[in-house]
């Protein structure tokens, strides 16, 4: 992806005021030479009032990294009776590639299936179905407790829920980068690095763990 097209209409952002403010949710409605238009920033219902002159932090993600920059806030204005934020374009990206995802400690029940590297394509039906624990999650990848056998290299297909408030389970595949077994308790924890993860999928995960370390730095 050329850095021209790291930004487009409808592209799904996260802004922040500067030095260390909260993750507000936005949309780039409009893209010239010098501005990106976009919506007011919202979390939770409350907005974020923006003034001529901040500076503000942008990140979004795109397949393989987290992107972010730096920008000034320009002005507002309205388009179709919308009312936008005017921040003047990127000079540069900074980037964050998976294995700087934040790693969220978070217990939650999952499905897997394995099978070692060397065999096909892998699917539900080809495997038997095995179950666990969630130590942590980030955006690339997790680590999983269970009293199940796992091989490093082997293939692994998850099925996964969070407490998002989505009805749907994540469905996700990854290989098997590392296994720790504890003869004495008869478990085994072993981490999982995401392959082919859909942008969609990542998202709903990076979103889920920002709003539970927002959760518990509230309690």
């Amino acid at each position: 992806m050329t850095k021209k097209k790291w930004l487009s209409v409808q592209q799904k952002i996260e802004i922040m005021q500067l030095p260390d403010g909260e993750r507000f949710k936005s949309l780039i409605q409009e893209l010239d030479g010098e501005t990106v238009a976009v919506t007011v920033p919202y979390r939770q219902g409350k907005y974020l009032l923006l003034y001529s002159g901040e500076m503000v932090r942008v990140e979004f993600v795109v397949s393989d990294a987290i992107y972010g920059f730096q920008a000034k806030v320009l002005g507002r204005r309205k388009s179709n009776n919308v009312p936008l934020v005017l921040l003047s374009r990127p000079a540069f990206f900074t980037r964050k590639q998976r294995r700087s995802f934040v790693r969220f400690p978070i217990t939650l029940p999952v499905r897997f299936y394995l099978h070692p590297q060397s065999v096909g394509p892998l699917t539900p039906e080809s495997c038997e179905e095995k179950t666990g624990k969630t130590i942590d999650i980030s955006g690339g990848g997790l680590q999983i407790y269970t009293s199940t056998a796992v091989q490093v290299g082997a293939q692994v297909l998850l099925r996964l829920k969070l407490n998002d408030g989505h009805p749907q389970e994540l469905s996700l595949s990854g290989n098997v980068n590392w296994v720790t077994e504890d003869e004495w308790n008869r478990s085994v924890r072993f981490g999982v690095c995401f392959q082919g993860i859909s942008e969609a999928a990542q998202e709903r995960i990076i979103s889920y763990v920002f709003s539970m370390m927002r959760q518990r730095t509230l309690i």
